[in-house]
């Protein structure tokens, strides 16, 4: 029962915090749409930065499992198109989440540290894919916070796209010049 209570907790903050916005959006509040004291809210998540951090964990883990493994036979921009493609698909099936991610992206409480530190501990097959590729010559040579940036803001910007667009959702034209518009900016130029 506590672990339906913390669910709970979870939705019903997602939910509030991409209506009315991190910040402006009070504990109390999220307890009383839950259904559930404020002591219990407390009991689950310590702060509100708690609550915060632990949705944030578990969408991007969410995130993640969307991505299912790139065969590694295919070459590396094949590699991160499928990564990409997948990425993209889970935030047209889940847009709240989306939103509550780019409010992550523009908190200036979360630093991008914090995020790539989180990228880090949900995504690190992509960072390891994005520094085999700068070793080997096929990615431009970045420091690999910029590199992180510029794709997890490219990526949300895109995933943004298509769910306020749906036709260019549908048009897979639409999707490889998004894709495009990534490869262009990040593969090595001779």
């Amino acid at each position: 029962m506590a672990s339906h209570k913390k669910q709970q907790l979870l939705d019903t903050a997602l939910v509030l915090f991409v209506e009315h916005g991190i910040q402006a959006t009070a504990t109390a509040k999220i307890a009383q749409q839950a259904g559930v004291a404020n002591g219990t809210l407390f009991h689950h998540f310590a702060t509100k930065k708690d609550l915060v951090d632990s949705l944030y964990l578990l969408t991007k883990t969410e995130l993640s499992a969307a991505m299912p493994p790139a065969e590694p036979s295919l070459s590396l921009q094949q590699q991160i198109q499928h990564y990409w493609n997948s990425g993209l698909t889970w935030a047209q099936h889940n847009p709240i989440k989306l939103q509550f991610l780019r409010q992550i992206a523009s908190d200036p409480s979360f630093s991008l540290r914090q995020q790539h530190d989180m990228m880090t501990t949900t995504m690190s097959f992509l960072m390891a894919l994005i520094e085999t590729g700068i070793r080997q010559g096929e990615l431009v040579d970045r420091p690999l916070p910029m590199l992180l940036n510029f794709c997890h803001s490219q990526y949300l910007a895109t995933a943004s796209l298509l769910i306020e667009y749906p036709d260019y959702a549908n048009d897979p034209e639409c999707q490889q010049h998004a894709f495009d518009l990534l490869w262009q900016a990040i593969v090595a130029h001779e």
